[in-house]
């Protein structure tokens, strides 16, 4: 398997035990938040230190992840926040911490 793209959503939707194996990156955590049975939330650690630095979310419930969070430059703040709105796999709408300050300041949508 080649090494995903960090903003790579991932598999949802499996129960809690099969998200901890097979992943796209190391899993610090799967959570299924709203007791369905199916994950809703992974937390991974894609520099292999035990902490997360990416969380991806299944917010509407269907399965397929739409809004991912990430600490890109791995200080222990998340940089980064998008959504996938339209569930193409691809971030719609991003915000970033582009001065390091710990806050997302900003904020841009993609054209189509």
């Amino acid at each position: 398997m080649t090494d995903p793209n960090t903003y790579t959503f991932g598999e949802m939707g499996m129960s809690v035990e099969e998200a901890q194996s097979g992943q796209i990156h190391d899993v610090v955590g799967a959570y299924d938040r709203d007791g369905d049975g199916r994950v809703d939330m992974i937390a991974y650690d894609r520099d292999g230190d035990g902490v997360a630095d990416k969380i991806v979310f299944d917010t509407d419930g269907d399965g397929v992840a739409d809004s991912i969070t990430l600490d890109r430059d791995f200080d222990g703040r998340i940089d980064f926040a998008g959504v996938d709105h339209d569930g193409d796999g691809y971030v719609d709408v991003a915000a970033t911490d582009t001065d390091g300050d710990g806050t997302l300041d900003t904020v841009r949508g993609s054209a189509g």
